[in-house]
């Protein structure tokens, strides 16, 4: 079959640009055959501490972090308050506020009228109620007026609900977690001048969209459920987010209106602990924290937040950089395909965006991966009903970017890239899976996190190399243990998919 489009990567000449993939054949280990473990020959046991990805970028990131370190949202009056706060040592919020207000009240020379103010923020914050607006118990007003402050307070405190502190500690935190990292990820897009890299992945991910529009409608089991136009309208939804401007904006908002609240909370309050810690639950009391998105990053991840596809600032680097659009396509662009992918992979009993998926296909997924793992298991590992959209999304994904790849190399997949030492020559369809084999390779054993849907790293890559393109880049031997873990190809969309009617 023709391609269904074409795709284009902008290259730029750069002496300075640094190949993260080629770079990373120095760890590859001679001594283990890949038709053997293949995830062990490219990512020896011990290899490296962490990720290797990350191990790569850590100094350049590291230098990202600190040219940021001025920047006024590193540099928050709410932010220094909220870390340097005992929230261990305090009550529940309704017994902290009562008692916050009783020491107010007790103060001798303490106005109603100081009383008043402060009990309004109180029931601003608490209820979300000017005084103009208030109803039955959600009036404080009366009690800046009562003179027995224990009465008082005790009043206050039985009008107030009961919440943990950590249902306001834990939310916030999260917030300034994801817009710090937002805001960092996109800075350093920008910073780096990456829109080369940006535009890379764009192509990949609208490239690969089309020719899976094309591999649904050819689909059987969709045919055959009458699901060829749903199934479609998701997949056409999907798309790489890179309104930059738009989320830098709105990370930025949701800050500097929570300094700004902040700020003005405290004109109106003495300068101690417990008030700054008040006013720092007052400026985000009416956050709707549903509302918040993590959409940039600087470290290793992707996303799939449908219909947006999300990347960080490493793949772009990397779209940028990578000199080989083999070895391109082998690592950002199995990501890409992979994220992608989480669009269309369901579990057959309980889906999500599609309204049928096939239960051969999901079956087939989940036997590669136990096959797999029963082949190549190192510390634990298991093909669990969680994994199915992560499993599926891997199979998918490299489908997607070795069909790229041979839209570009045809009749050059053989062809040398690079010759290493003793004679041992990479060819560009070698690369293409050295590179997928790269942007996971960690040194430590693989281990299953029950709670985590991803597979190890060792069997994610050696599960989804179960593409014919492997055995005939590498001349694995029938016999061999690579080739023996392989379960029959499992095609999920196109003409070759399974038929699966209804019942």
């Amino acid at each position: 079959m023709k391609p269904t489009s074409v795709l284009i990567l902008v290259f730029l000449s750069q002496a300075t640009a640094f190949d993260v993939i080629r770079e990373a054949f120095k760890l590859i280990d001679k001594n283990v055959n890949p038709c053997d473990n293949f995830y062990r020959h490219a990512c020896p046991l011990h290899s490296t501490e962490s990720l290797y990805i990350e191990n790569a970028y850590e100094e350049k990131l590291f230098k990202v972090k600190a040219k940021n370190a001025d920047a006024v949202w590193n540099n928050l009056a709410i932010k220094e308050t909220f870390e340097r706060a005992h929230f261990t040592e305090f009550p529940s919020l309704n017994v902290f506020i009562a008692n916050m207000f009783r020491k107010q009240c007790e103060i001798e020379n303490v106005t109603s009228e100081e009383k008043g103010k402060f009990l309004e923020l109180i029931q601003d914050t608490m209820f979300g109620q000017k005084n103009s607006e208030c109803e039955y118990t959600e009036c404080l007003g009366a009690l800046a007026v009562d003179r027995n402050c224990t009465r008082a307070s005790e009043l206050l405190e039985s009008k107030l609900l009961y919440r943990s502190f950590d249902n306001f500690t834990i939310p916030l935190e999260r917030i300034f977690i994801r817009t710090k990292r937002n805001i960092e990820g996109i800075n350093a897009i920008l910073d780096d001048d990456l829109r080369d890299g940006v535009s890379n992945v764009k192509n990949i991910v609208e490239t690969m969209k089309k020719k899976l529009l094309t591999w649904i409608q050819q689909t059987p089991w969709v045919i055959n459920n009458e699901a060829i136009e749903s199934i479609m309208a998701e997949a056409e939804q999907v798309h790489h987010y890179d309104n930059f401007a738009k989320t830098l904006r709105y990370n930025l908002n949701i800050l500097l209106k929570l300094e700004q609240s902040y700020l003005k909370c405290m004109k109106d309050l003495d300068d101690t602990e417990d008030f700054r810690v008040f006013c720092v639950l007052a400026a985000t009391s009416h956050l709707d924290y549903r509302k918040l998105r993590t959409d940039f990053f600087m470290y290793y991840n992707a996303m799939n937040g449908h219909p947006n596809l999300y990347f960080s600032h490493l793949f772009y680097d990397m779209a940028k950089n990578v000199e080989s659009p083999a070895a391109l396509l082998g690592s950002v662009g199995f990501i890409a395909g992979h994220e992608l992918s989480h669009s269309l992979i369901e579990d057959a009993n309980q889906p999500e965006l599609i309204p049928y998926f096939s239960n051969d296909s999901m079956q087939c997924i989940q036997n590669q991966y136990q096959t797999t793992c029963d082949s190549f298991k190192e510390t634990s590992c298991g093909a669990n009903d969680n994994q199915i959209d992560e499993n599926g999304s891997d199979i998918l994904g490299i489908q997607l970017a070795y069909s790229l790849f041979e839209d570009i190399y045809s009749e050059r997949k053989k062809d040398e890239y690079i010759q290493l030492r003793h004679n041992n020559t990479i060819t560009n369809e070698q690369l293409f899976f050295y590179s997928q084999a790269f942007v996971f390779c960690h040194g430590d054993p693989g281990e299953q996190d029950e709670e985590n849907p991803h597979s190890p790293m060792n069997i994610r890559v050696n599960a989804v190399v179960q593409h014919p393109g492997f055995r005939d880049a590498f001349n694995c031997d029938a016999d061999s243990p690579m080739v023996q873990s392989f379960n029959d190809q499992c095609v999920i969309f196109g003409e070759n998919a399974p038929q699966t009617r209804k019942k």
